[in-house]
C-alpha cells in the first residue's frame, strides 16, 4: 500500500460466478451517481463524474474517497507489536503510540506479500492492508501470532474514507475537535469529527496533503455527508478508484498486484529504505536471510518511471525494448492528466535504468517511443497544474485501465 498507501490496493479479477461485496455506503454512492466496477472482491465506485474531473478536483481543491474495501486488522495483547515486528521489513519496535509506518509484509524468500501501513495504538496495533490480499494476509498473520497476541478483523465494523487535496485540512478542521494541521504526517489521533468519534490519520495515496478517517460503520453515513459539505466553498467532491489510480501513478505510489507482488524483492522496487536488517530490539524476522543474500547479490531489475510524447499509453504487460532486445516490462500506465502525456512504471535491467535512457514500449498492437524519467512524475507544490486538462486528457473515457 502505498501511503496511504502506501494506502496501498491489489487488483483481483472476478469471474462471472463471483459476487463482489458491497460497501456499507453503496446506496449512498449510487445516489451520488457513481459508476461501479468489481475490484479486489468488492463492487467499488470507479467514477462519479469523470476521472479527469475528479483528478483535477483533488489536485486543486479536495476529493473524498470511500476506501472501506481495505482490510483492517487490530492486533491486541502484549505481544501484538512483536508479531508485526516478526513479519514486516521495517523495524516497528521503535514506533510510539500515535505513530504509523508504511512497510511491506515479507515472504520467507524475501518477496513482498503485501504492502501496508502499521499504526501503533494504545490498545494494540492496527494494520491496513490491500483488499485483494486481505484474506491471505489474515491467515498468514494468524499462523505467525506470537505469545498472547490475537487478531481481530474489524473491516466489517468500521469504514475508511480518504479526504485528499490542498483544501482537505482546512475543510476537516471545520468539523473536528482537533487541529488536523497539528497532526504530523504518518501520525494519527482519535477525535470527534462531525459529531462522531473517529480516528484521523495523516496518510493518503494521492500525492496530495490530506487525512484518512476511520469510523464505526454505524456512524459512517453521517461522517461521509458532513465531510462532503465541510468546505464552505463547496469544493469537495466524491471521487472514485479511477482518479485514485491516476493520482497515485502521477505520484509514483505503487499498486500491489501490479507494481509489487510476491516475486518482487524490496530492493528491486527501490524500497530498500523500508528494509531494516538490524533491529533496535535485536529481533529476527521472516525473510531476513533472503534479503541479506539479495542485498549482497544486487538487484537483477529496477523499477523506473517512463514517459512518452506519443498519444498511445503504455499498459501493464507491455514489453520494454532497447535495440531489439527485451529489457523489461511495464507494470502500470496511464495518461497523466496534469502533464498531458502518458506515463508508466516498469522494471528494467539495472544497466537500462539511467534517467534519460531511450526505450521502446511494445505490445501486440503498438510501438511507443519512451524514455526513463525521474520519479515522482508529479511533485506537490512544484509541478505546475494547468487550469484545464492538457492535450489528450479526454473526460469521455477512463484515463487508466489499472483501476478497472
Amino acid at each position: 500500500m502505498a501511503p496511504a498507501g502506501d494506502e496501498t490496493e491489489c487488483r483481483q479479477a472476478e469471474s462471472d460466478d463471483d459476487t463482489p461485496r458491497r460497501l456499507p455506503l453503496h446506496e449512498e454512492h449510487k445516489q451520488l451517481g457513481a459508476k461501479f466496477s468489481p475490484f479486489g472482491g468488492w463492487r467499488m465506485p470507479v467514477t462519479y463524474s469523470s476521472i479527469i474531473e475528479e483528478h483535477f478536483r483533488v489536485r486543486t481543491h479536495a476529493g473524498l474517497f470511500d476506501v472501506s474495501h481495505m482490510g483492517r486488522f487490530l492486533l491486541r495483547g502484549r505481544d501484538a507489536l512483536r508479531t508485526v515486528q516478526r513479519l514486516v521489513a521495517s523495524d516497528v519496535s521503535v514506533l510510539q503510540t500515535g505513530e504509523a509506518r508504511y512497510t511491506v509484509l515479507l515472504t520467507p524468500w524475501g518477496g513482498i506479500r503485501d504492502d501496508l501501513i502499521v499504526y501503533r495504538r494504545d490498545d494494540g496495533v492496527l494494520l491496513i492492508v490491500n483488499a485483494g490480499s486481505a484474506e491471505g494476509d489474515r491467515a498468514w498473520i494468524e499462523d505467525h501470532l506470537v505469545g498472547d497476541a490475537t487478531l481481530d478483523d474489524i473491516t466489517d465494523i468500521t469504514c475508511l474514507f480518504a479526504l485528499q487535496g490542498p483544501h482537505a485540512l482546512t475543510a476537516i478542521a471545520s468539523i473536528t475537535s482537533c487541529d488536523p494541521g497539528g497532526i504530523a504526517p504518518f501520525t494519527f489521533v482519535n477525535a470527534s469529527v462531525a459529531g462522531v468519534e473517529a480516528t484521523i490519520m495523516r496518510t493518503g495515496y494521492t500525492g496530495e496533503d490530506g487525512v484518512e478517517l476511520m469510523v464505526q460503520h454505524t456512524d459512517a453515513l453521517r461522517l461521509w455527508r458532513e465531510t462532503l459539505i465541510a468546505d464552505r466553498q463547496g469544493d469537495i467532491a466524491p471521487c472514485g478508484l479511477g482518479a485514485r489510480d491516476t493520482l497515485r501513478l502521477e505520484a509514483s505510489l505503487l499498486l500491489y498486484g501490479r507494481d509489487l507482488d510476491q516475486s518482487t524483492v524490496p530492493y528491486e522496487a527501490r524500497l530498500g529504505r523500508l528494509t531494516h536488517l538490524e533491529r533496535a530490539d535485536g529481533s529476527d524476522f521472516v525473510g531476513r536471510e533472503a534479503l541479506l543474500e539479495a542485498q549482497a547479490r544486487g538487484p537483477s531489475r529496477l523499477l523506473v518511471g517512463l514517459a512518452t510524447d506519443a498519444r498511445a499509453i503504455p499498459r501493464a504487460g507491455d514489453t520494454i525494448v532497447v535495440e531489439g532486445e527485451v529489457v523489461g516490462v511495464v507494470t502500470s500506465g496511464s495518461l497523466s492528466p496534469v502533464l498531458g502525456h502518458p506515463i508508466a512504471l516498469g522494471y528494467v535491467t539495472p544497466e537500462m535504468a539511467d534517467v534519460g535512457r531511450a526505450v521502446t514500449v511494445v505490445s501486440t498492437s503498438k510501438t511507443i517511443p519512451a524514455r526513463v524519467v525521474d520519479r515522482p512524475f508529479y511533485k506537490r507544490g512544484i509541478t505546475p497544474i494547468p487550469e484545464r486538462p492538457r492535450r489528450g486528457a479526454s473526460t469521455q473515457r477512463p484515463a487508466t485501465e489499472d483501476a478497472l
